[in-house]
């Protein structure tokens, strides 16, 4: 068989994917860099803008859709809902202040690059939100239950839920015939949708898993079912398919919890497969000439400059609300500054609907590589001088 690129066959390509994906994991393994940070280059080097070995052809683009899916699946799995609910004050206060302060200055950035009203709204939803990476270094340094990081965590269910409204919003109203009120019908059936999932869905997943006795494969099997029927539901009401996958996560977060394998090997598939073939798929989007622009690069520069101030700034004033140490400002600062999720799936879902430039989202996955490396580094500098401090303190107390 003549190999001719880019590669075609579906077998091959699937062959590719897979081999990049654990080129990246072998690789970033013992590296303080987040991995998908190498799937995104590893996406661009492998794509059209580059070595041309792939094209993102429907195979590709399923498989990318499949991980996006995945990643809202577990953005509302992963939150812990018992912990938000003890602190919710203090996530809300947070989670407001930084989803009102980025958006506010992002929407000014946005009309100031020449972005009309929706794109500047879709950059503002896009980076209000955040991804908490480095959530698993603050879970190494038992810091997790400290109420700074409760805040940080809680915030997130804040902003992401906002971002994927806004994003609803701003696709009805740019594409419906139903005028400036076009996206109040969908918001309220999605509502409609989301009191009955909340209310159905944990009562039926324990039925099914307690009463029908199933096995982990057929358990996981009908989490995947929830997953893309609630996924289904939101597009068809004419909310985002990625609004109904967050949901799913949220309507079986504490049920999941119960079942620690079962939840276990759900977060395992889908790191180890479906999420790294959308981080691949959108760097291949990316071309090696964008390193080359600079209108990409003082794009992504004035976006970076927003995500710090915002962050900061709610970072400092909750702080100060609160009464948070220098140091707990400082790793809920790393911990809320890495764009990487509800980002991506805000923005590439605005590309494909042709709403933001192919210019923006380069500088967006730009953005995405630094805010995620500052973020760890962030957290590790600051992270490890507050758990010493808090280990000082015990050992102190223990020999009064």
């Amino acid at each position: 068989m003549e190999l001719s690129f880019p590669i075609e066959e579906p077998v091959l390509e699937f062959t590719v994917l897979v081999l990049a994906a654990l080129l990246v994991q072998l690789t970033f393994r013992k590296l303080p860099v987040p991995a998908l940070i190498g799937l995104l280059l590893i996406g661009m080097l492998i794509g059209p803008g580059a070595l041309n070995v792939l094209a993102p052809d429907m195979a590709v683009e399923l498989l990318g859709s499949v991980g996006l899916l995945y990643i809202m699946f577990l953005a509302g799995l992963e939150i812990d809902l018992d912990v938000v609910r003890r602190h919710k004050s203090e996530a809300a206060v947070f989670g407001g202040l930084a989803l009102v302060i980025s958006f506010a200055l992002a929407f000014g950035l946005g009309l100031v690059l020449g972005f009309d009203w929706p794109g500047a709204a879709l950059l503002a939803a896009a980076i209000s939100s955040h991804t908490l990476i480095a959530y698993p270094m603050i879970e190494r340094m038992d810091l997790v239950h400290e109420r700074p990081m409760v805040a940080a965590v809680g915030g997130t269910l804040l902003t992401d839920t906002a971002a994927l409204i806004v994003l609803i919003v701003v696709l009805q109203v740019s594409g419906s015939d139903g005028g400036a009120f076009g996206w109040v019908w969908p918001i309220i059936m999605f509502t409609v949708v989301a009191a009955i999932a909340l209310f159905a869905v944990p009562r039926v997943t324990r039925w099914v898993f307690d009463t029908l006795g199933t096995t982990r494969a057929e358990s996981a099997l009908f989490v995947l079912g929830i997953l893309v029927l609630l996924a289904t539901v939101a597009e068809e009401v004419g909310a985002e398919d990625i609004l109904g996958a967050f949901l799913a996560g949220i309507c079986l977060n504490r049920v999941l919890k119960g079942r620690e394998e079962l939840f276990e090997h759900l977060i395992f598939a889908g790191r180890m497969l479906f999420i790294p073939f959308f981080f691949i798929e959108t760097g291949m989007r990316l071309r090696l000439e964008v390193f080359a622009d600079m209108n990409v690069w003082l794009m992504a520069g004035s976006i970076l400059l927003v995500i710090i101030v915002g962050k900061t700034m709610a970072a400092w004033i909750a702080g100060h609300l609160f009464d948070y140490g220098r140091l707990a400002r400082f790793v809920m600062i790393g911990l809320t500054i890495p764009q990487a999720a509800a980002t991506l799936a805000v923005t590439t879902t605005a590309s494909d609907a042709g709403l933001v430039s192919d210019e923006l989202l380069d500088a967006i996955i730009i953005v995405i590589f630094i805010t995620c490396l500052a973020g760890a580094i962030t957290v590790r500098f600051a992270g490890q001088r507050l758990a010493g401090a808090h280990e000082q303190k015990d050992f102190g107390t223990e020999h009064m």
